[in-house]
């Protein structure tokens, strides 16, 4: 009976031993705000360019300048805004201006539906 209790002592603290050596290292590292908002080099640099230049092309409609100037938003301001968006937040929008569906772009198909049924209506009145 000791010596089954030793065993079991010998054997817990061996298995103890053994993951804690099987276990890896973590390390942690500070990095600095320049590493942060440095473009990369390669595919995201150019990748990054092309969503800035979506986010500049955008900001530069009128319909959008007008919307933002009735917010109270100058074009002065707006473009500080956008100086001081992240990697990150600047293809995150780049790719919900790219996802916006386009206003005004019916088919053929649906404009003669369209004028079939308000023609049908003109004539049921």
């Amino acid at each position: 009976m000791f010596a089954s209790r030793i065993s079991r002592q010998f054997l817990v603290a061996a298995l103890g031993v053994s993951l804690m050596a099987a276990a890896p290292a973590a390390r942690a590292e500070l990095i600095g705000t320049q590493q942060l908002t440095q473009p990369q080099s390669g595919q995201g640099a150019a990748t990054l360019a092309k969503d800035r230049a979506t986010l500049d092309h955008f900001m530069a409609r009128a319909d959008v300048q007008a919307k933002l100037e009735q917010m109270g938003l100058s074009q002065e301001v707006t473009q500080q805004r956008l100086a001081a968006l992240s990697n990150a937040e600047v293809a995150q929008l780049a790719a919900r201006i790219d996802n916006m569906p386009a206003a005004g772009s019916l088919s053929f198909q649906e404009m003669v539906i369209i004028l079939l049924v308000a023609i049908l209506v003109v004539l049921a009145l």
